[in-house]
């Protein structure tokens, strides 16, 4: 039996132009079946991602498995991403190592990471498939879409509608993988959990298309969107202008 009404998730999908179906990431002791990297370094996660965004299969990763340090990391398999990441995010080292410089010092990317601090890895695999392809025996604990500037609007919009806040979605600094799983796993433990907006990691966007951008959220914020729709401005003219430029 599948974990959301079948109709009410397409009605949900057509309603807001989705190009693709939404992930859900959730931890598990049993060993999928689907697309994991090779051992040790082979690349960005986000990358291997494009398997179960586009062509609709399960990717899942472990702590020998990972693709990345910092994916690896930011799942909870890791307790650093890799020895002195503070200069590699910022400045660098001379002669040893050269900078991302994506924050200003080593102090402040100390700081950025005493603040972080992922959730460690519940179980030993950590899995991304399309929402769909949940049933009613598994939860996602996060839901992540990958979306073009036009639909992304409409989910920022509802996402703001749903939980009756104007502040509903926050973009922080972040990895691609951190903002799609780390931070929405973060916010799930708050009392008033808000949505992620998210890469914008100059290093992860080559893996995904020039106009993509994501917006990831505790499933509970999810249910509550697809709960919503009906009265939403996702009814009126103006949304269904938006909607026209999307279905072209």
């Amino acid at each position: 039996m599948s974990l959301l009404p079948e109709e009410k998730l397409r009605q949900f999908q057509e309603t807001l132009g989705l190009k693709e179906s939404p992930l859900g990431i959730y931890y598990t002791n049993d060993k999928p079946e689907g697309v994991t990297p090779g051992e040790g370094i082979t690349g960005c996660m986000i990358g291997l991602l494009q398997n179960a965004r586009k062509r609709g299969k399960t990717v899942y990763f472990d702590k020998a498995h990972f693709g990345c340090p910092g994916g690896a990391y930011y799942m909870g398999f890791f307790e650093s991403p890799m020895p002195n990441i503070e200069y590699f995010l910022s400045c660098g080292i001379p002669g040893e190592m050269e900078g991302e410089r994506y924050i200003k010092t080593p102090e402040r990317a100390r700081e950025y990471f005493a603040k972080m601090i992922p959730r460690r890895a519940p179980a030993t695999y950590c899995v991304y498939k399309p929402l769909e392809q949940f049933h009613s025996d598994t939860e996602p604990e996060v839901v992540a879409f990958f979306a073009l500037p036009d639909i992304l609007s409409g989910l920022f919009t509802l996402t703001n509608y749903a939980l009756e806040r104007t502040d509903a979605v926050y973009a922080p600094f972040g990895s691609g993988c951190g903002t799609i799983l780390t931070y929405p796993l973060k916010e799930a433990s708050k009392e008033q959990p808000r949505a992620t907006l998210g890469m914008f990691d100059v290093s992860a966007r080559p893996m995904v298309e020039k106009d993509t951008l994501t917006l990831a959220m505790p499933f509970s914020i999810f249910l509550k969107l697809i709960e919503n729709v009906s009265g939403s401005f996702l009814q009126t003219e103006s949304w269904k202008k938006v909607l026209k430029r999307i279905q072209k």
